[in-house]
């Protein structure tokens, strides 16, 4: 080997060691301002079931969102539109997630307890219900336990009842990244770079494991989600408030649970008055879960849209209009009597 080579590959050596070195400080630096920045404007407070760590904004008649799997309390611009509406909407962390602990409060009565017993702490009397994703099975349960303290109850993307995960959705890139604790950090800053700087190509996972479109019309989708500048605000946003990863990880490891053995919910015993919205393309949770739940729900009401899979705020903008502008109707005929947050 000639002294020129030796010198070649020494330098390639170095500089792969200098750009592994600039990696590693960015991803550190990156983690730290995460965790200063996830919980700066939460509070945590002890009720009589365990802590909970809470999201309270806006002025007005009372919204509790619980939360879909991955994000937390900072799931809470999903509802930017009823804050602007002139509702509080109250976003707790459901257990496993950030400053509210699993404990034995996993399945969703449990959760439901708990819910209750912030509301308690908070002196809230009565609430609106908005659930997403994985937040459903406990919704269905605070609706069905403490029917007198909910005045309506909106499901969105919602789990219904039991659902097997696909192939994908632990196959893919996403989904392998996503089931290890270990890396779940690393993996999310890797996740939230790639949904910021090649949107395209991360939404290309997204296809995959939230909708049930083929890549032709999936790719449609896509390139209308990043040429809307709103849209594109919601997909960076929902990467911000996915990380830090591995405190979740316990409440995204529950949810899984849930989802797979959830059982079946009392639906005809609901007296709370319900909006549905689903999309008819949803991977992630099927929307035949959608139909059924809306039927067996007495006087349920179901919005069928076809956005972009689970996620449905995305795709087409003047849908998501469309179905938000139901939701403040709906929302205004049952809601706007609850009672409010108490100074």
């Amino acid at each position: 080997m000639s002294e020129r080579t030796v010198l070649v590959i020494g330098a390639i050596v170095v500089t792969i060691v200098a750009l592994g070195l600039i990696v590693y400080l960015r991803y550190h630096l990156w983690l730290a301002r995460q965790y200063r920045r996830v919980s700066a404007g939460s509070t945590v407070v002890t009720t009589r079931l365990g802590p909970v760590e809470y999201e309270l904004r806006g002025a007005g008649p009372v919204i509790l969102h619980l939360h879909g799997g991955n994000v937390g309390h900072t799931g809470a611009f999903m509802f930017d539109h009823l804050v602007a509406s002139g509702y509080t909407v109250l976003t707790p962390d459901r257990p496993g997630y950030l400053g509210t602990p699993l404990g034995v409060n996993g399945a969703p009565e449990a959760q439901a307890d708990l819910m209750a017993a912030l509301l308690d702490v908070l002196q809230i009397e009565q609430v609106a219900l908005a659930a997403v994703s994985a937040g459903g099975p406990a919704a269905l349960h605070f609706a069905l336990r403490y029917p007198d303290r909910v005045s309506a109850l909106v499901l969105l993307s919602a789990i219904t009842r039991r659902t097997e995960l696909s192939d994908d959705v632990f196959s893919s890139a996403l989904g392998r990244l996503v089931m290890s604790e270990r890396i779940q950090d690393f993996a999310w800053f890797l996740i939230n770079r790639a949904m910021k700087r090649m949107p395209a190509l991360a939404l290309q996972d997204y296809r995959r494991t939230e909708t049930t479109y083929d890549k032709t019309v999936g790719a449609a989708y896509i390139k209308t989600i990043v040429n809307d500048p709103e849209q594109l605000r919601a997909v960076h946003a929902l990467a911000d408030a996915a990380v830090p990863a591995r405190p979740r990880f316990a409440g995204v490891m529950n949810d899984v649970h849930v989802q797979r053995y959830l059982d079946p919910i009392p639906f005809e015993q609901l007296q709370t008055p319900t909006l549905i919205v689903h999309s008819r393309f949803d991977g992630d949770v099927p929307f035949a879960g959608a139909q059924a739940s809306a039927e067996a729900i007495r006087g349920a009401e179901l919005i069928a849209v076809e956005q972009f899979g689970h996620m449905i705020w995305w795709g087409d903008a003047a849908v998501t209009q469309a179905f938000q502008s139901r939701i403040e109707t709906f929302l205004q005929r049952y809601a706007n009597g609850v009672t409010r947050q108490q100074s």
